[in-house]
């Protein structure tokens, strides 16, 4: 990757992307992003859910080059009262992209958070 920022892809997204490009087959969207409570440690080979998951939201993805930026946006009143220590990128058939560990995160009922993941292809 040349992008030092770029969040790892999970094995079982990558696993669809190269399915797509041997066969041509479509390939589920980006459209989610969640927001969970474990602090376990990402595992490109392991991963396919979070493992505390809170909230899903819908999430605005912007293709430029070899990189998909994914913007988030969670609100306060969605997660209550919890710490939220994970976050995810899904696609609508619920694949995981990524999924990164975020130092625990409160929020008041009115806060939000905005979250950009970037995916290097």
């Amino acid at each position: 990757m040349s992008n030092p920022n770029a969040t790892p892809t999970t094995h079982a997204y990558r696993s669809a992307v190269a399915l797509s490009a041997a066969t041509g087959a479509a390939i589920s969207p980006i459209a989610f992003m969640a927001f969970g409570t474990s602090a376990r440690a990402f595992s490109a080979a392991d991963d396919t859910a979070l493992y505390g998951e809170l909230v899903r939201i819908p999430v605005t993805a912007i293709a430029t080059g070899p990189e998909v930026k994914v913007i988030g946006v969670l609100a306060g009143i969605q997660v209550g009262n919890s710490v939220v220590r994970e976050v995810g990128v899904f696609t609508t058939a619920g694949v995981l992209v990524g999924r990164a560990v975020l130092t625990p995160k409160e929020f008041e009922e009115n806060s939000e958070l905005e979250i950009e993941m970037v995916f290097e292809y």
